[in-house]
C-alpha cells in the first residue's frame, strides 16, 4: 500500500492484504509522489451495537422476480466512520484499519462457499479530505482504475444513494463487473465499489443494494 502525501492513498488500501481482494488485480499502483507506506491491522470481525440503530431488520429483496424476505445485521464496527446492515448469513464482514485509513470488505458467503471475488468494498482514506481529491484517486493516472485495468463501462452522477456524488460502472476481463460510488456526506468522503463474477449478476447485486442503501456515514465531531 502507498500513500500520496497530499493527494490521496493508493487503491491499495485495503485492496490487498487481509481484506481478500480478487487475485487477478494488480493492486501495486505507484501514483506520482508516492512516498509513504503501511499495513493495516489486523481482521476485525465483532459487532459492537453502539449506535442507536437496532441490532437487526428485515428486508425483502427481488430476485428473478421472485420475492425473498432477507435478515440484515448491524455493522457497527468503526461507527466512528460509517454504519451500515448486511446479510450476515450469506456475507462476511471484514475490516483493517491502519494509519493510511480503513476499509471493509462484505464478501459473498452465498450457501456457505465464500468467493473474494465477489464483494462490497467501503473505504475512507486519511489523507483524502475532498471530493477532488477523491476523483484524483479514483480516475489518476495510476489511480484506482487504471491500477486495476477495470474498463470503464458508463458513468452518471444520478445516484440513489444520499451519500453518493458518482457512479462509474466497470469492467474486468470478460467476467468481473461492478461499480464504484464516490461517497461525500457528515463532511467524510470515501469509496465504496462492488465487484462480482457476471454470473452472480441475479443474486449479488440486489444483496449489496441493501448494504448501500443502509450505509449512514458518522458526522464529524
Amino acid at each position: 500500500m502507498h500513500l500520496y502525501p497530499v493527494k490521496l492513498l493508493t487503491g491499495a488500501i485495503l485492496l490487498t492484504t487481509c481484506l481478500g481482494c480478487a487475485a487477478p488485480i494488480n493492486n501495486q499502483i505507484s501514483p506520482d509522489n508516492i512516498s509513504a507506506t503501511a499495513t493495516p491491522t489486523g481482521i476485525q470481525t465483532s459487532y459492537n451495537s453502539t449506535t442507536n440503530r437496532p441490532a437487526t431488520k428485515t428486508a425483502t429483496i427481488s430476485v428473478e422476480g421472485e420475492k425473498v424476505p432477507i435478515t440484515l445485521k448491524l455493522y457497527d464496527q468503526y461507527s466512528n466512520l460509517f454504519t451500515t446492515y448486511f446479510p450476515d448469513k450469506e456475507f462476511l464482514a471484514e475490516g483493517g484499519s491502519s494509519g493510511e485509513g480503513t476499509g471493509v470488505r462484505f464478501i459473498a458467503n452465498f450457501g456457505g462457499s465464500r468467493n473474494d471475488n465477489a464483494y462490497v468494498h467501503v473505504a475512507f482514506l486519511n489523507e483524502v479530505k475532498t471530493l477532488g481529491q477523491l476523483k484524483s484517486f479514483v480516475n489518476g493516472k495510476n489511480g484506482l482504475i487504471a491500477s486495476n485495468k477495470w474498463r470503464v463501462v458508463d458513468r452518471n452522477q444520478k445516484v440513489s444513494y444520499p451519500w453518493a456524488k458518482e457512479k462509474i460502472v466497470f469492467s474486468q476481463g470478460k467476467n468481473i463487473v461492478g461499480s464504484i460510488y464516490l461517497g461525500q456526506q457528515n463532511g467524510k468522503v470515501f469509496y465504496v465499489f462492488t465487484h462480482f463474477p457476471a454470473e452472480y449478476g441475479d443474486g449479488f447485486p440486489p444483496r449489496a443494494d441493501l448494504i448501500l442503501q443502509n450505509l449512514q456515514v458518522a458526522g464529524v465531531k
